[in-house]
């Protein structure tokens, strides 16, 4: 019997007996009330707050990771091979996570725009002891991931796990798929209305493909709104539905009964208009949405978290609500990492 106790076991058991999946999360994630910070009349807001997910480092990632990284445990392997910017979120909680079960981490990391949360990211990721490859470019990395993958398999004689940018394959994603039910949940114990509308980064999709299906099957008329960090080349409509419809087959493929779903992607909607000039450059709606936040006591960054603020914002600003805002950023003190790396580097 699966000991996860996670509102996706319940709904597909079969499933996850097959992929017996780690408790790394601290969940479920409270749902708090925030200001009316679009101004006097706008829509009720609230906030998922899943910075609080794991004080060894929470954000979005670490739901996806307690299937990713059981799944390397079943491989047994003792390493995990993963790729993003050179502060990738995604990379640092890999690292972190993956560390805390004796697995070793690499990294294939291109050039971002710097700024403190980058180097920040970037030394934690030295002082947790990963291994980093970098390369020229973001077009370069399926280079730099077969030379990684071709030197972990020399050196230790056996292949590392890969686990995919941002964590963002249907095994990931089906961390997300448990976060819709979780929200439902929530909904249905009174602790937070049925929102209109759920606003979230949009970068590799993992978390707004599971979070839509998640949502669909917990029968939510909830929409959900993608605010598009990255290029469009990759995050798109095209992509992201083929995502949900990969983890909805995965989903399935346990034999449990599920209930039946709707057209693909009905709930999901992405929003181009935020992400300004280029993949990891502040805007100045963003920023703004990051001081007003911080005014209510919620730390965001400037590329990711305070785009999909801004957008939310602007829907406030429209009188349609209540909106959720699902905060992916981890809040967990990363200072020690942070100082061994640089004092290693």
């Amino acid at each position: 019997m699966v000991q996860w106790s996670r509102p996706l076991a319940t709904l597909a058991p079969r499933l996850l007996e097959r992929l017996q999946p780690l408790e790394l999360a601290e969940l479920p994630t409270p749902v708090e009330q925030l200001p009316r910070l679009a101004g006097p009349g706008a829509a009720e807001l609230w906030i998922k707050r899943d910075d609080l997910s794991s004080p060894l480092y929470g954000g979005n990632k670490v739901r996806k990771l307690e299937l990713l990284l059981a799944a390397a445990r079943r491989r047994g392997t003792g390493r995990v091979l993963t790729m993003g910017a050179r502060g990738s979120n995604h990379l640092l909680a890999t690292v972190l996570h993956a560390r805390s079960l004796g697995l070793a981490a690499t990294g294939v990391i291109f050039p971002q725009p710097p700024t403190e949360h980058v180097e920040r990211n970037l030394a934690a990721d030295r002082g947790a002891g990963a291994e980093l490859v970098e390369v020229g470019s973001k077009y370069l990395l399926a280079a730099g991931l077969m030379r990684a993958l071709l030197r972990c398999r020399r050196r230790e004689g056996s292949w590392p796990y890969l686990i995919p940018g941002g964590g963002s394959n249907p095994l990931g994603a089906l961390g997300f798929v448990n976060a819709g039910l979780e929200l439902a949940a929530q909904v249905r114990a009174g602790l937070l209305p049925e929102p209109a509308a759920v606003y979230l980064a949009f970068g590799t999709g993992g978390t707004a493909a599971g979070l839509a299906l998640g949502l669909e099957l917990a029968g939510l008329a909830t929409r959900v709104v993608a605010v598009r960090v990255i290029d469009r080349l990759l995050a798109n409509r095209r992509r992201l539905l083929a995502l949900l419809r990969a983890t909805r087959r995965l989903l399935r493929s346990g034999g449990d009964e599920l209930p039946r779903p709707r057209r693909p992607g009905a709930n999901l909607e992405i929003e181009h208009r935020f992400f300004g000039d280029g993949y990891g450059r502040a805007t100045k709606a963003g920023r703004r949405a990051v001081e007003l936040f911080a005014g209510a006591g919620i730390i965001l960054e400037d590329t990711y978290t305070g785009k999909a603020a801004a957008a939310l914002l602007e829907a406030a600003g429209r009188k349609t609500g209540p909106l959720l805002y699902w905060h992916t950023l981890s809040g967990a003190d990363i200072s020690s990492w942070v100082e061994k790396g640089r004092q290693d580097d």
